[in-house]
This record gives C-alpha cells, structure tokens and sequence, in this order.
C-alpha cells in the first residue's frame, strides 16, 4: 500500500491521506471544492464543482493516473436537487465521454462548519 499526498491539493486534517494505491487501484479520500493554497471553498456551485476536479487531477497526478482512470465516483451533495445540475455541468466538460460509475445521495453535515460546502466526493480508479 503506498499512500498517495501532493501539495496541489488539499490535504486532510488528522490520520486521514488523500489517497492510497494498493494492487494496481487508486481509492482517494474525500474530495472537497477547496482551493489548495487558502482552503478556501467557492461561494459558487460551479466553481466548487470545478475546483474538486481540480484537486482530483492533482492527486491521480500524483498517483500516476487521469481521469480517464477513474473508474467509480461517489458524490455527496448538501442540496441535490438544487446543486446537481451545475455539478453535472462540470462532469460532463471534465469526463467528456468517459462514462465511469456514480452514485449521488444528499448528506447534511461535511464536517466544516464555518463554510458552505456543497460537494464531497469519493473516487476509485484503476490506471489501465
């Protein structure tokens, strides 16, 4: 098992790692639209949408992969009906026809109370 870290991307607090390779997979931990240098999260659903695939290519980079790896993508949104469709705005442009598999719930509380966050996501790819 080799843990995955990169500085273009947010790191946890505490025990947790961005990312960990084992047996050929890569699982990344949860994602969230943070700017990695202020850890700031965008005020806007699209910009935090884009700013989480930003810090998804930063740490499959690190790993040796690419989106075109990924192969399963939990998301976890505050308000689904209202911020789904500016975060599927931003899958499609990144993902383009790569088609990997989702599953979306709502979730109440990401453990950042002094922020709006609308997005948490959780990836598994697999470098081919």
């Amino acid at each position: 098992m080799e843990i995955i870290h990169t500085p273009d991307a947010p790191s946890h607090t505490g025990p947790v790692p961005q990312a960990v390779a084992s047996g050929g997979w890569i699982y990344v931990s949860a994602l969230f639209g943070a700017h990695p240098g202020t850890g700031r999260i965008p005020d806007d659903a699209r910009a935090e949408a884009s700013q989480i695939f930003d810090n998804l290519e930063a740490i499959l980079a690190a790993a040796g992969a690419r989106l075109t790896d990924v192969v399963r993508v939990g998301i976890f949104m505050k308000h689904l009906q209202r911020d789904r469709p500016a975060f599927n705005e931003v899958w499609a442009e990144r993902f383009g026809e790569h088609r990997p598999a989702r599953s979306a719930v709502q979730a109440g509380d990401f453990g950042r109370p002094r922020e709006t966050v609308r997005y948490m996501m959780e990836v598994v790819a697999h470098p081919e």
